[in-house]
């Protein structure tokens, strides 16, 4: 939570010395997205967000990103079996840690690439991590596509398990957020 607070702190004393030239843009819910994926022995699956609030600063004049913030709450993915996805509730203990967040304003934004060095907040711990993301730029909207592997372990999470097999530590994040410019 001290995280997303600072986050949104950084986002507003930047907002406050903007010019026209940077906008504040938020993704588009409907055509955005995050899910994970985890394997199992048995089985593996994946789950979707639509609910991920990811907000950039966007310098109109170089067409380039120049901040980038995104928050997801923990109870908003869905991967179709309602157990499963009460289970990873309780084993992430997303009452005491409800959301997963984003923020960097360490942009190298070229043509099609953006490279993002910042923070990630999971499960309470906050680690260094490089997001590498497929840049789409046209007339009226930019896409940000891109995918990153996490250990649950490194942040505190004990793998769940099912049969007395646990699942692997690696979670693989993917994500697709629309901008409208």
């Amino acid at each position: 939570m001290k995280n997303v607070l600072i986050a949104v702190f950084l986002f507003g004393v930047c907002f406050s010395t903007f010019s026209q030239e940077k906008r504040k843009i938020e993704s588009d819910k409907k055509s955005s997205f995050i899910n994970y994926a985890m394997k199992h022995p048995m089985h593996d699956w994946e789950a979707k967000s639509t609910s991920a609030k990811s907000v950039i600063v966007f310098n109109v004049t170089s067409q380039k990103i120049e901040a980038v913030a995104v928050v997801v709450p923990i109870g908003s993915f869905d991967s179709g079996n309602s157990n499963r996805d009460s289970h990873a509730i309780e084993v992430l203990e997303a009452l005491k840690y409800p959301n997963v967040s984003f923020s960097a304003s360490s942009i190298q934004d070229s043509e099609n690439q953006v490279i993002a060095k910042g923070t990630l907040n999971f499960h309470g711990v906050s680690k260094p991590v490089e997001l590498k993301a497929s840049k789409t730029l046209s007339k009226d909207k930019l896409k940000l596509e891109g995918g990153f592997y996490i250990n649950m372990k490194d942040f505190g999470v004990e793998p769940p398990g099912l049969m007395g097999i646990k699942t692997d530590e690696k979670i693989t994040i993917k994500y697709s957020m629309v901008f409208t410019l």
